[in-house]
């Protein structure tokens, strides 16, 4: 499989809200009728099974940890004590095998709990009563047999450490100083954050359905002509921006970025165009369903979602969002949601055993 081709596929399904007459100058699905472009096969009773949604263990933890406990750190003044058992430090180490470090054994603002274990015998209990600031030298050894590295089996080793600060304590006092989501006790941000999680877990789940229900209820379509050029056009510029802010996000240009895809610049604007199509073909599919079963949005159904989205995304107004997003754009993604929800309801959806690593 070509390198970009997973990459593109992600694009293709990432369900984005698309930006801004001969049938090829149509550039809105409300400008055709779908049907004078596609014959529908079967699209009801379709098979379709992703992984259930979960939350990995200690997924929450390391969240809560991260993201409120770290920035939180205290320093020496702040804990007025040396590190105890049971504490959270954040350490720099580097570990040295006959005075030169050896690979893997370095890390940097490291949070590690005092007593968990996670470090070899001797590690942990070398910080207890370690000052915040304060750095130590470890005499310790490896186990034998260590399989995470047998070349360190049984080795002598030497490790500097220096203890940076301690997190604070999780008590419900400190959770309600954090003001978060109106969360007053440690159960109710573990909960918050939960279900954070599950929520993209259930968003990731059906994603993955969506994919599968559209790839097969797509081979079952055939097209009658060609793809209008401005709806591909429109498509296509969708997907060069996703990417490119993709590309951003990594400090790149999108030439570079697609550099590492295997992919220049003539072959990835020929990608671009190749994965615009099929979207053409996906929406138009799904057009042709909606126009069936009664699933197209009224205005007062799109109405209702520019506010919702005015609301959730912080708009300041309907105005502030139509000026990004065109009200053809959100009428288009409303009509797919709706006939997504209608597919996975009068399909044959199955859940497979959640993968523990």
């Amino acid at each position: 499989m070509r390198k970009h081709a997973g990459l593109l596929a992600a694009v293709l399904m990432a369900a984005v809200l698309l930006s801004g007459c001969g049938d090829q100058d149509k550039e809105f699905l409300k400008d055709i009728k779908a049907e004078d472009y596609v014959t529908l096969g079967n699209y009801k009773g379709i098979e379709a099974s992703a992984q259930a949604p979960s939350v990995p263990d200690g997924q929450v933890d390391y969240y809560i940890e991260q993201q409120y406990l770290t920035p939180h750190m205290m320093t020496k003044e702040e804990a007025g004590r040396p590190v105890q058992e049971g504490d959270i430090a954040n350490i720099d180490f580097t570990g040295y095998q006959d005075g030169v470090a050896f690979p893997g054994g370095t890390g940097e603002n490291y949070n590690l709990t005092i007593g968990s274990g996670q470090f070899i015998a001797g590690f942990e209990e070398g910080l207890v009563g370690v000052e915040i600031g304060e750095t130590v030298r470890l005499a310790l050894k490896f186990p034998d047999p260590y399989n995470p590295n047998p070349d360190l089996s049984g080795a002598p080793v030497e490790f500097e450490v220096t203890v940076n600060g301690i997190l604070p304590r999780l008590t419900d006092d400190f959770v309600k100083s954090l003001a978060v989501a109106d969360c007053q006790s440690v159960q109710a941000l573990e909960d918050w954050v939960y279900d954070l999680y599950y929520q993209q877990a259930q968003a990731d789940f059906s994603n993955e359905i969506e994919r599968i229900l559209s790839d097969k209820i797509l081979a079952g379509c055939s097209f009658k002509k060609e793809m209008p050029e401005a709806l591909v056009s429109r498509y296509q510029q969708s997907i060069n921006a996703s990417m490119t802010l993709q590309a951003n996000s990594y400090g790149m240009q999108l030439a570079d970025f697609m550099q590492l895809q295997g992919l220049d610049e003539e072959g990835y604007r020929a990608e671009f165009k190749k994965a615009a199509t099929e979207m053409a073909q996906r929406y138009i599919m799904y057009q042709a369903i909606a126009d069936i079963e009664g699933l197209v949005p009224t205005e007062e159904e799109v109405q209702e979602e520019i506010d919702t989205m005015v609301t959730i995304y912080g708009y300041a107004s309907e105005e502030e969002l139509l000026q990004k997003e065109s009200r053809e754009n959100i009428s288009e993604d409303l009509m797919r949601k709706n006939v997504v929800a209608f597919l996975m309801e009068n399909g044959d959806i199955q859940k497979t055993e959640t993968i523990v690593d």
